[in-house]
């Protein structure tokens, strides 16, 4: 069967980047490139400092070509590294309309660039990009190539969840630029039916059908080695940005809650701190102004942690808590009931299509703060069911959100959209 000639659009790719975009960007590119296809894959600039960590020390932006190789994904993939293409616009116009301009600036960078590799390396047979930042808004004006549109978290849903004023002129804009790709795109892809719906109400697109292809991760053939039920210490991460919308305040205020019950559990939180914990404190502070001295003797902050040391925490912990208050998807559930481990979240956007109620995990009502502490007592306090939970959720990812299958749809997809834009003579077969 002929190999398809893909472009993967994605500001954010690892390792400059390490949210869900960036990871199933990740995924996916190596995964198409694995199957046989040609992969490029247009990103934003990256560092020139031999450090990857997002928030270390940041030098000139680079930019160029690149043919990369993951060591934990057995493929190589074409990068190219784009800038935003500066308008020139006097001062004040550039700072009243920041936001604006850079989703101008950087869509115009991506249609200069996919018009490059059509002319250096001929005809692309599909475009990929996610809605989020309106990337595809000047592609979409004149494509080449059929262009699809994979669903994430909107800016206006984002927006909602930290508290920003929706009537803000500039913000309404910014939603309006976003949803004209996702109205001219060839297809539309969810990864849930909840962000499906979402975005379909949200854009005013219900005439076309997004198509369901769950995210998917690499799952170990074997189950991971459960821990030992007999320890008298139970680890509780959270791996995540600490952010409101990631529900963290709501896990800080539940930890001594939990530790005036159980005096042997010990919570990990690894991500970056962004900073708009209330009072606008960091959240490591905001939980030091709350919390009792055995909840804070409890708890560690580790900051941004690499791939391989976290996958390290997911097979150290015991518990797996990530109470966001909405989610697309949310590949960390998947990262977790892949190493086994039950999960605890808040039953909101589409985690209860990811993790089971009772089975690989328990879901409390968004925002429940004691039945969140609740949750995580019972499973601290019952060994046998979080094996039993995290074998189940091993089990779930192996049969259904594994990273093959995701490619295999995606590929199924590409065709189907190919043959109806009359492109080229491509087979339907997956």
């Amino acid at each position: 069967m002929k190999p398809l000639r893909i472009c993967l659009v994605s500001k954010e790719f690892p390792p400059e980047g390490q949210g869900g975009i960036a990871t199933y960007s990740r995924l996916l590119a190596h995964g198409l490139a694995k199957a046989g296809h040609d992969v490029t894959v247009i990103a934003g600039p990256g560092e020139t400092s031999a450090s990857n960590h997002p928030t270390g020390p940041r030098t000139q932006d680079r930019e160029g070509e690149e043919t990369i190789a993951d060591p934990l994904l057995p493929s190589e993939v074409k990068l190219s590294r784009v800038a935003n293409r500066k308008f020139w616009l006097p001062a004040p116009v550039r700072r009243k309309g920041r936001g604006i301009w850079n989703t101008l600036e950087r869509s115009f960078a991506v249609d200069r660039k996919i018009a490059a590799l059509e002319r250096t390396q001929g005809p692309l047979d599909v475009i990929e990009m996610p809605n989020w930042g309106a990337e595809g808004l000047y592609y979409c004006m004149h494509p080449r190539a059929p262009l699809v549109i994979r669903l994430s978290t909107p800016l206006a849903q984002v927006s909602r969840l930290m508290g920003e004023r929706s009537t803000r002129l500039g913000l309404r804009l910014a939603c309006f630029l976003e949803a004209i790709p996702a109205k001219r795109c060839a297809r539309l892809i969810a990864n849930s039916q909840f962000i499906a719906k979402y975005c379909s109400d949200l854009y005013r697109t219900a005439d076309a059908r997004p198509v369901l292809i769950s995210q998917g991760i690499p799952v170990p053939t074997n189950p991971p080695l459960m821990n030992k039920t007999d320890s008298k210490v139970v680890t509780i991460l959270y791996v995540g940005r600490l952010e409101r919308r990631k529900g963290i305040d709501c896990l800080l205020q539940a930890i001594p809650k939990v530790t005036s019950r159980l005096s042997n559990c010990k919570f990990v939180i690894a991500g970056d701190d962004i900073g708009d914990a209330p009072q606008g404190s960091s959240y490591q502070e905001y939980f030091a102004s709350l919390a009792s001295p055995a909840a804070r003797q409890a708890t560690s902050f580790t900051g941004y942690v690499e791939a391989e040391a976290l996958s390290q925490l997911y097979a150290g912990c015991d518990i797996f808590a990530a109470p966001s208050l909405s989610e697309s998807f949310g590949l960390i559930y998947l990262e977790a009931m892949a190493h086994a481990k039950p999960v605890v979240a808040f039953h909101a956007g589409a985690v209860p299509e990811v993790v089971s109620h009772s089975e690989t995990g328990i879901l409390v009502e968004r925002g429940n703060i004691t039945e969140l502490a609740n949750a995580l007592v019972r499973l601290a306090s019952n060994a046998k069911m979080r094996q039993a939970m995290g074998m189940r959720g091993y089990e779930r990812v192996q049969s259904r959100f594994t990273a093959e299958r995701m490619v295999e749809e995606t590929v199924a997809c590409y065709r189907q959209v190919i043959a109806e834009s009359g492109k080229g003579q491509v087979s339907l077969a997956a």
